[in-house]
Formats: structure tokens, C-alpha cells, sequence
């Protein structure tokens, strides 16, 4: 399922940014109980929050769905 393979990527890159699920959720302007359904993926996600998360981690939209099956 996509929705969970975005959430794993999503997981890898905000542990490799040294960051707590509450400080990310939190920078990119939502709630560490949204972010972690997210990451678990329970949670559809908007294209505005996928863009607020990736500025939040400093990084391109594309490399959230880096490496992920099609």
C-alpha cells in the first residue's frame, strides 16, 4: 500500500534528520497524533501537508517517494 510506504520513507528520513515525531510534526505545522498516523499509514495524506513535511525536512518532495515500488 502506498499510503504505508510513503509513511516508512517519511520515518527514515526524519530519523536520519535526528528529529522526534512530535518536533517534525510540530515544524511542518501539524500534530505528532496526525503525524504518526501518517507514518504508520492509517492517514490519508493532502499534497499540502507532503510539501510542508518535505520543507520541514529540508528536502525535495521527490525524495519521499525515492526508492518506493510503483
Amino acid at each position: 500500500m502506498i499510503r504505508r510506504a510513503v509513511g516508512l520513507r517519511l520515518r527514515e528520513l526524519r530519523a536520519d534528520a535526528g528529529r522526534t515525531q512530535a518536533g517534525h510534526a510540530g515544524q511542518a505545522g501539524g500534530d505528532r497524533a496526525y503525524y504518526v498516523n501518517v507514518e504508520n499509514g492509517k492517514n490519508d495524506i493532502s499534497l499540502d501537508k507532503i510539501v510542508a513535511l518535505a520543507d520541514a525536512l529540508g528536502v525535495e518532495v521527490a525524495e519521499l517517494f525515492s526508492g518506493l515500488d510503483s
